[in-house]
């Protein structure tokens, strides 16, 4: 049994594990004063933190004591002063009787008998806080062997802390609008935002490139909340879902009998979102006929409805998405050179997850909330299963790492996210390394082994890697050379004997 008053290891690395798994601040600091609480008996518990001016203030306390909660006058200024001056921890046994601190007004009228205080450091050696801990009725509360233990916490914390600073700050980035959507204060992440910001304030197309799985329509949701049009509808269209047939009918609306099914008016979502904004996704796939009647419509802001004779007028902004390299496309004939420069005025570049790996534990722990918020499952997440998620290279980007964090939460039994829980496909060995080492070739090793692991199920393959089926489908044309059919057939052919 461990001794009262005194922080065990054990203690210890629980409060750390704890503090580790990429909690909001205001979690952290509870972990913390419940350690000191619990263990240390300590009648009040606070912790300080320097605010924007580098005064300390309390960013949470509990009091055990008989009273009101303590404040920032009612603790012993001078010995917080000391510590935040200092650097170092202060420990009287019996504040009254300590000449240091004897003649003390904060001493003698808070009735402070016993005290402990605590500096946290950052990881440049700057004091960024305190852990304060006092007694009101027991003179021998806190003792020198109280300081090794305590200093142990105090590091974890300050990790802790600043990690819940950095998530919070990821939380909060793109507070405007639809908040929230995009997370991550990666260097990448930060240029996305500064582009975005600047996109939002013109209503010139937007286009938006990037990898399967990056978050193409969150950023077209975040322009359309950041822009003067955000009071007005946001829709989006998917354009590799629409058949030949009916695109230009959801997109500009059809007339009573226009075509066979045809049995009333039906409204186009470019008039649907009149005044705001229309998203379309994958715009690659349109068919070509339709490319011509969108490049006029984007030219004129002029319209006519299938089977109608009346020109149209709408005053909507056009955003639109696409993972392909829309100039090999236009080389290829498959897609117009004209509304190619139409659409490409102002790009805006998603960055890979790989390319902005210090935003997943941030992903991580928002994906976690979601869940959780539905309905039970564990809410954290080990430090070994942080640093699995963290090394793989996500080749799906955030839907495979949202994909991977949602099956976790189903298969986990404890009430955190361990290793063993996260099904991700094994990374290669060094034998298995080819002299193409680019990232294409590593992409289409990947994914290749992945459907060889499913036994050729595309449906399944594209689940574990987070990609849509269809876009695994242009992949294999593109490796294969040949159109790969639309089926679950095994596709052992074209994975036969590829490593990983």
């Amino acid at each position: 049994m461990s001794e009262p008053g005194i922080l065990t290891p054990d203690q210890i690395l629980a409060v750390g594990q704890k503090l580790f798994e990429l909690r909001p601040l205001a979690e952290v600091l509870d972990s913390v004063l419940a350690a000191c609480t619990t263990a240390m008996r300590a009648e009040t518990a606070m912790v300080f933190l320097r605010d924007a001016k580098g005064e300390p203030q309390a960013a949470a306390q509990s009091y055990k004591g008989s009273g009101a909660p303590r404040t920032l006058a009612d603790v012993s200024s001078s010995m917080l002063a000391e510590v935040f001056e200092k650097g170092e921890p202060v420990l009287t046994e019996s504040a009254i009787e300590d000449p240091r601190f004897s003649g003390r007004s904060s001493i003698i009228l808070q009735g402070i008998q016993s005290a402990v205080i605590m500096p946290l450091m950052s990881n440049k050696g700057a004091v960024t806080g305190a852990i304060y801990l006092d007694s009101r009725s027991d003179r021998t509360r806190f003792h020198e062997r109280n300081l090794a233990p305590l200093t142990t916490l105090a590091a974890f914390s300050s990790l802790a802390i600043e990690n819940a600073r950095r998530y919070d700050h990821a939380r909060r980035s793109h507070q405007a609008g639809e908040a929230g959507l995009l997370i991550g204060s990666s260097p990448a992440m930060q240029e996305l935002y500064g582009l975005i910001e600047r996109v939002a304030g013109s209503d010139l197309p937007a286009l938006i490139l990037g990898e399967s799985g990056t978050g193409k329509e969150l950023a077209a949701r975040e322009i359309h909340a950041r822009s003067a049009r955000s009071t007005k509808p946001f829709l989006a269209l998917y354009c590799g879902n629409v058949s030949d047939q009916l695109f230009e009918s959801e997109l500009f609306g059809h007339k009573k009998g226009a075509f066979t099914g045809a049995t009333s008016d039906k409204q186009g979502l470019v008039e649907a979102a009149a005044g705001g904004t229309l998203f379309l996704d994958e715009v690659a796939d349109i068919p070509n006929d339709m490319q011509t009647k969108l490049l006029r419509f984007l030219q004129e802001g002029e319209y006519r409805a299938v089977g109608d004779t009346r020109i149209r007028k709408a005053d909507v902004r056009i955003i639109t998405a696409t993972n392909r390299e829309l100039q090999k496309e236009v080389k290829a004939g498959r897609f117009r050179e004209d509304l190619f420069y139409r659409l490409y005025i102002l790009p805006v570049t998603m960055p890979p997850l790989r390319a902005r790996a210090s935003d997943v534990p941030f992903l991580v722990r928002h994906f976690i909330d979601k869940y959780a918020a539905k309905g039970g499952g564990p809410t954290g997440i080990s430090p070994d299963a942080l640093r699995k998620l963290t090394a793989y290279p996500w080749p799906g980007n955030v839907r495979e790492l949202e994909n991977t964090i949602a099956r976790a939460l189903v298969v986990a039994r404890a009430q955190r996210i361990d290793a063993e829980d996260l099904l991700m496909p094994e990374r290669a060995s060094l034998d298995d390394v080819t002299d193409d080492m680019s990232w294409k070739s590593a992409e289409k090793r990947h994914i290749l082994h992945v459907l060889n692991q499913c036994g050729g199920n595309k449906s399944r393959a594209a689940e574990l890697l987070g990609i849509s089926r269809r876009y695994l489908h242009y992949k294999l044309k593109e490796w294969d050379g040949a159109h790969s059919p639309d089926t679950d057939e095994d596709h052992s052919e074209l994975t036969k004997g590829t490593s990983s």
